[in-house]
Parts: structure tokens; C-alpha cells; sequence
């Protein structure tokens, strides 16, 4: 009760998608900050600042994340390649993590029912630099039906009644109540019933709630057990991070002692908000899937040009599926091209879009593939920096040896934007709601 009327430490993730952790560090060396333990690309902020405000923030280098929020991915451990699914995704700092372990490979499923929360997941999930994501919206309840024994790697990380939040908001607290807490715990074992019908034999499943009600925790993880006896419990440990293990006893209920490799997060322990988990292994024979037919698609067109006007070889995009929907070009893995199953909200990531026999290319996609241009490129220093974020020109730089047309825009030799030149001026062609209003 102490600790958790304490503030929290601001907290992030360096989005290693994009950059080197060396080169985003380089870019926040303004900022007090202190290495994880347990996770090498977390870091806490030993100072009081708007990390929102910050250049790394805008352009998709860092993720703003609370500590033990970024533990279920790191349990889950998502590898390259992977089918995995993230079922309740929005607002995206978990779906993001899980991208950055995949290493932008394989493909991952982000589901989001929500309406007014998948337009965050966008956000985030463009921002910072997914490829191998395709986002749908189906009930929870329902996935397990439409894609039985499919994913080889699941997080369920459930909406609950938010005890755990308490340290940054204590807002949740006037809608506390225990009829909250039940109403929840239904919801919850509906998604954990079906998130486990949809993982594959001998893969892992990690549910996990901000809440320390053991009736939406302890008590769901237990209904799944006894409703499937080819569920198996899976220790936790994190190194360097203090977890306690589940409880067995609860207002005059009792678990089985295997609940207790379950694990919770106090908030003393790391001095992090409360967070439960649950690593859970399907038993059974493993089939084979159906292997994927991805490939490229107009590459005549946008993989052309692009390689064309910044001298970019086009066997750089060897092993991606590159498509058209209406008049964008979009890049993904092969994976997510060749995903039918479900009907797609969004798929892959903008790759631009053409304007005769030039393009504009999408500024996310250039952070990703634009470090290797050799030509059609500025470098920028610190202060034009600030002008290109805003939408705004920067003026006085005739006699260029560029192209009169798109640009890609460097600092410390990292793509950062799209501009174009005229042969005097350079305007940012950063998109209207990624423009920073100030710095």
C-alpha cells in the first residue's frame, strides 16, 4: 500500500527496428538515463521531462512503456519467423515489443475490437516501423473457432479492472468495485479459453493482466486448467527482476499448487506498478501449416523508383512481398501478404506512392530502408532538424548536387524524412499528424 501511492520513474524501449540502440542513445545523450537490468533495450529516465515531447519519440526511435509492462513479452519470447498473435493489441506497446523480438520476421496478428483504440494501434504500430503485422478486429471470444491450434506463440494480455495502474492514475479507483472485478473475470475466461484453442501443440501462451484481483489472475488461469487437461503451467523467471509466485488461497476459494508458477509483480519488489502473469504450453502433437505463398507484387513500379532515385539496390528488398491497395504501396513479410483467414484491417507497412515516374516514399518506410541511399540524400544539422519535424521549409540550399524532385532527409546520418527540392529549397513532406507542434 506504500509503494503504490508512490509516483512512478518514467520508463521506454529504444525500437532497435529502426536503429542501432547505440545511434538512438546518441540522439537522447540530454537525458539522465539508467539501463534495465533484466532487459537490454529498457531504460528508466532519472529525470522529470515530457518523453512524448522528445525528437526520438516523434520519429518512432523509442516507445514509452512502464517496467513491468514489458514483462509478458519478454516471458513470451517471440522469435523471428513466428506465427504469433497478440489478442487485445491496442494501444500497441506490447504488439511493438513483440515486432522488435521478431526482428520485423515472420508474422504477427494484432486483434483489436475496439474501434476508437484501434486508431492508437495504427499509430503505433506505423510509427514505429512494423512490417510483419496485419491487424483485424474480431471478438476474442471468437478466434479460437476461426483459427484452431494456429499460433505458435499468444499473449493475452486481458483488459481487467486496472488495480495496477493505480501508481500513474488514480483515476481507476473511482470505478473500482467487486461487481467490476467479476464482470472482468468473465470477459477474461472467455479470451483465455479461446486464445488456447488457437495455440498450436508445444507452443507458448502468456496471459496477463495490470490487476492484483486474484479472481481475474489465479482464478481464470485455474478455469482454463481444469477445462483443458492438455494445458500445462510454466515456471517464470525473469533475471534480475523479482517476481513473487501466484497465490492458492483466496477468500475461502483454493487453488491448485501448481498455480503457484504463476507470477507476480509487487510493486516494492522493482519499485514498478503491480502486474500478473501466466506462461501456459498446449500438450498434443504438433501439424504441419500450410506453407505461405508470399511474393512481390508491382515491383516494376515502387521497388523500381525507389532504387532508381536513391541508387538503392533492389535485391534489398529481396525476401519481402511489396503491393498495391488503391494508390499506396505497401511492403510486408511474405507471411502477411499470404494471410487469408481473417479479413485485414491493415496489413504490412506504406512503402509511397507514385506520381508519374517518381514516388513518395513514406517516412517510416524510409527510416527503415533509406540508410543504404547513395544519392538524393541530405545530411541536416540540429536546428534544420527541428524545422523538417515541423512541416517547415528549409531555405538557402541551391547548389546541391541532388535531383530536383523527393529527398530523403538524414541526421547524424540516420533517414529521418521525406523532403523535396526544387533547386533552392528543401520542403518536409513529414505527414500533417506526425509534425511536431514544438520542441
Amino acid at each position: 500500500m506504500e509503494s503504490i501511492q508512490k509516483p512512478l520513474a518514467q520508463s521506454f524501449r529504444v525500437n532497435t527496428l529502426k536503429a542501432q540502440k547505440t545511434e538512438i542513445l546518441l540522439l537522447m545523450k540530454d537525458l539522465k538515463l539508467r539501463p534495465m537490468p533484466f532487459y537490454s533495450d529498457g531504460f528508466l529516465l532519472r529525470q522529470k521531462i515530457a518523453l512524448g515531447n522528445h525528437i526520438a519519440h516523434s520519429l518512432g526511435l523509442i516507445y514509452v512503456q512502464e517496467i513491468a509492462s514489458m514483462i509478458p513479452v519478454v516471458v513470451l519470447d517471440p522469435q523471428p519467423g513466428d506465427v504469433v498473435l497478440d489478442l487485445c493489441a491496442a494501444p500497441g506497446s506490447k504488439t511493438t515489443q513483440i515486432a522488435q523480438l521478431m526482428r520485423n520476421k515472420g508474422l504477427l496478428v494484432a486483434n483489436e475490437i475496439n474501434r476508437k483504440r484501434m486508431q492508437s494501434l495504427i499509430y503505433n504500430l506505423k510509427r514505429c516501423g512494423l512490417l510483419n503485422e496485419i491487424i483485424i478486429s474480431l471478438r476474442g471470444q471468437r478466434i479460437g473457432n476461426v483459427l484452431p491450434d494456429y499460433f505458435d506463440r499468444i499473449l493475452v494480455d486481458a483488459p481487467c479492472s486496472a488495480e495496477g495502474t493505480i501508481r500513474r492514475s488514480k483515476a481507476v479507483l473511482y470505478h473500482w468495485g467487486l461487481k467490476n472485478i467479476q464482470r472482468m473475470a468473465k470477459i477474461q475466461k472467455g479470451l483465455i479459453t479461446s486464445a488456447f484453442r488457437a495455440l498450436r501443440p508445444g507452443g507458448a501462451m502468456v496471459y496477463s493482466t495490470c490487476t492484483i484481483a486474484p479472481e481475474e489472475n489465479e482464478a481464470v488461469v485455474a478455469y482454463l486448467l481444469e477445462r483443458f487437461p492438455e494445458a500445462e503451467l510454466m515456471p517464470i523467471t525473469v533475471l534480475n527482476f523479482k517476481v513473487r509466485p501466484g497465490i492458492t488461497k483466496w477468500q475461502g476459494a483454493s487453488f491448485s499448487n501448481r498455480l503457484r508458477n504463476c507470477a507476480r509483480i509487487m510493486p516494492q519488489d522493482n519499485d514498478t506498478a503491480p502486474f500478473f502473469l501466466a506462461r501456459i504450453t498446449k500438450r498434443g502433437v504438433r501439424k504441419q501449416r500450410v506453407n505461405y505463398l508470399g511474393k512481390i507484387e508491382f515491383a516494376g513500379s515502387a521497388v523500381e523508383l525507389f532504387s532508381q532515385r536513391f541508387g538503392i539496390d533492389p535485391k534489398r528488398f529481396g525476401g519481402y512481398s511489396v503491393f498495391q491497395d488503391k494508390e499506396m504501396s505497401f511492403i510486408s513479410t511474405p507471411m502477411v501478404y499470404s494471410f487469408w483467414e481473417i479479413k485485414a484491417v491493415r496489413r504490412g507497412l506504406e512503402f509511397g506512392k507514385i506520381y508519374g515516374s517518381d514516388i513518395r516514399a513514406d517516412n517510416d518506410f524510409v527510416q527503415l530502408f533509406g540508410r543504404d541511399a547513395k544519392k538524393n540524400h541530405y545530411e541536416i544539422k540540429e536546428w534544420q532538424l527541428r524545422k523538417i519535424l515541423k512541416g517547415e521549409t528549409l531555405k538557402a540550399v541551391s547548389r546541391l548536387n541532388m535531383n530536383k524532385g523527393f529527398i530523403i532527409v538524414t541526421y547524424k546520418k540516420l533517414p529521418i524524412a521525406i523532403g523535396r527540392y526544387n533547386g533552392k529549397e528543401i520542403k518536409s513532406e513529414v505527414r500533417r499528424e506526425r509534425r511536431l507542434s514544438s520542441l
